[in-house]
């Protein structure tokens, strides 16, 4: 092999070269797989951010606030917010009340308007019976005199006009002074037996406590000429009158005859 030129014999002082030559830098390692971590492998956990100024104004502001709230900050909110539902039950309260003042109302106006109708028909009912009552004593008080002018002996003519004066008015009375003598005459001779019986009788008020009272009824005679009895009908009106208490027949005879004759 041929010597090198002179010239193409690099000069080692022109250009010197480092003693060492440095090795390219190892690239960096990779991260080793999750599955390749072990306990011996350190991991590095990133540190928290720390906290931005202004969230932590906000934060520190919300619990000023929050401390800054009273109890009677929160009842009168409380109140504040429940206000609707109280108006509510005050109302239906009220409305209650109302509804029952009103009921109270009508139940007294009622009970005062049917104390004064029971009153008036208390009242009615009471005049009713006292009608009917003095009905019922006129046509008694009819009946028995009826039977006591149809009833007579001539054994015992004083009995047959006590019988017909007792009870009457003074104008009755009366008639029959004025016509004792000529019937006691006439009852002697003929020697007459009668009995007298009440059918029914018919009451009519009048007016002034008065009532006409229409009695039916028979009269069994025999007298001298006719011995054996005979039963013979009658219609008679009694007139009955209420003074007070007492009761009185102011008139008597055959029915369609005059009064007082």
């Amino acid at each position: 092999m041929p010597p090198n030129d002179p010239a193409d014999t690099p000069d080692p002082t022109s250009n010197p070269l480092p003693a060492t030559v440095s090795e390219p830098a190892p690239e960096a390692a990779a991260a080793p797989a999750p599955d390749a971590v072990t306990e011996s492998t350190p991991v590095t956990v990133a540190a928290a951010p720390e906290p931005v100024a202004a969230p932590e104004a906000a934060s520190t502001s919300a619990r000023d606030t929050v401390a800054t709230v009273s109890p009677e900050t929160v009842t009168a909110a409380a109140s504040g917010a429940a206000s609707p539902v109280s108006g509510l039950k005050k109302l239906r309260r009220n409305g209650i009340s109302y509804i029952l003042g009103g009921l109270t109302v009508v139940l007294a106006v009622l009970s005062i308007v049917l104390g004064l109708s029971w009153h008036s028909s208390s009242d009615d009912l009471s005049a009713l019976r006292q009608q009917n009552a003095d009905r019922d004593k006129a046509a008694e008080i009819a009946k028995d005199y009826t039977l006591r002018s149809l009833t007579y002996d001539h054994n015992n003519l004083p009995a047959f006009f006590d019988g017909v004066q007792r009870g009457t008015s003074d104008a009755l009375r009366k008639r029959y002074d004025e016509v004792h003598d000529t019937l006691a005459k006439i009852m002697t001779e003929a020697q007459v037996v009668a009995t007298g019986q009440v059918l029914g009788t018919a009451v009519d008020a009048q007016g002034n406590d008065q009532y006409s009272v229409t009695v039916f009824a028979t009269q069994k005679t025999q007298n001298i000429q006719q011995p054996t009895p005979a039963t013979v009908p009658n219609l008679l009106v009694v007139t009955v009158a209420k003074n007070g208490g007492n009761w009185q027949v102011v008139d008597y005879g055959p029915k369609g005859e005059a009064p007082g004759r």
